[in-house]
């Protein structure tokens, strides 16, 4: 029932009476209206859960009721503006607070034809009285605490509407992610623009490595270059950008004997040309022309 809360009955009122009792359905109650005050409700969760009492069959089969419909208990989600009055009456927009609603009094949602579009426009009424009653004390906590601890408050984050029968609960606002401490590191709150930058541009530079510290002290000391270059040379391994992997493949190959690096270079020309690498069967046919026939005990070529 998308926008509409209450739908009329369109099927016999004892056939829905009986199929509703019996359903496991818990997303609506039948609602029996009564020009007498007779107001009658079949509630999903019983009576415990709605303060009308179901209507006996006798009733229902002598036309005790004027209207019948559907009434959702669906719950919804809105976002709900609040509002602040001013010391000249006026009411103006002050936060933005998300709400999750649902009907808890099906009669006088009933008898109000309350739409779902209505629903963010009485919650935030409803939110400016509160928050006015809490201010009429004037800042006194015993007066507060009081307005506050009626059924219902703000502070027990559950609401109820009674002129058309919604309950709603108020979310608190998510707390602000606290900041990543190991990829922003927090600077002195005294430090002025320039030398936030500073740090900015000396971070950079370290966690680029050697190669850039070694840049900026030339910069800084040009009359160094032969120190740089004397440390430069004993220091190839920091310079260096390969990675561990292409180490350890140069460590292995080294180790190898003459026919088993042929060998190895063969099945890689292989494994390329199986992966239609071009020019894969041209150094195929090569690195295999410079090799001996099968000598070692290796597979031949399939």
């Amino acid at each position: 029932m998308t926008g509409v809360l209450v739908e009329p009955l369109t099927a016999s009122p004892m056939r829905s009476l009986l199929r509703h009792r019996f359903s496991s359905r818990v997303d609506r109650a039948l609602v029996f209206l009564s020009s007498e005050g007779e107001d009658r409700v079949v509630h999903p969760r019983g009576t415990s859960a709605c303060p009308y009492r179901p209507p006996s069959l006798t009733m229902v089969r002598r036309k005790a009721f004027g209207q019948v419909c559907w009434v959702s208990l669906v719950e919804h989600d809105a976002a709900v503006d609040a509002f602040d009055r001013t010391p000249d009456g006026w009411l103006q927009p002050s936060a933005r607070r998300t709400v999750t609603w649902w009907v808890s009094d099906p009669v006088a949602a009933a008898r109000k034809r309350l739409l779902e579009q209505e629903v963010p426009s009485w919650i935030a009424r409803d939110l400016a009285g509160r928050d006015g009653a809490s201010r009429i004390s004037g800042g006194d906590p015993a007066q507060a605490d009081d307005a506050a601890a009626r059924p219902g408050s703000v502070r027990d984050m559950e609401c109820q509407v009674p002129e058309v029968g919604i309950a709603y609960r108020v979310h608190l606002p998510a707390a602000s992610p606290l900041p990543d401490s190991s990829t922003r590191p927090a600077v002195p709150s005294d430090w002025g623009d320039e030398q936030r930058a500073a740090y900015r541009f000396y971070r950079e530079v370290v966690a680029q490595g050697p190669c850039s510290l070694a840049a900026l002290w030339l910069l800084r000391h040009p009359d160094q270059a032969r120190e740089v270059l004397d440390w430069t040379v004993q220091n190839q391994t920091l310079l260096t950008d390969k990675a561990e992997w292409e180490h350890s493949l140069v460590g292995l190959l080294q180790g190898l004997s003459a026919a088993d690096r042929g060998f190895v270079g063969i099945k890689l020309a292989e494994l390329l040309s199986g992966l239609g690498i071009p020019h894969a069967d041209e150094v195929l046919d090569r690195v295999q022309g410079g090799q001996s026939p099968n000598t070692h005990g290796y597979p031949e070529r399939q």
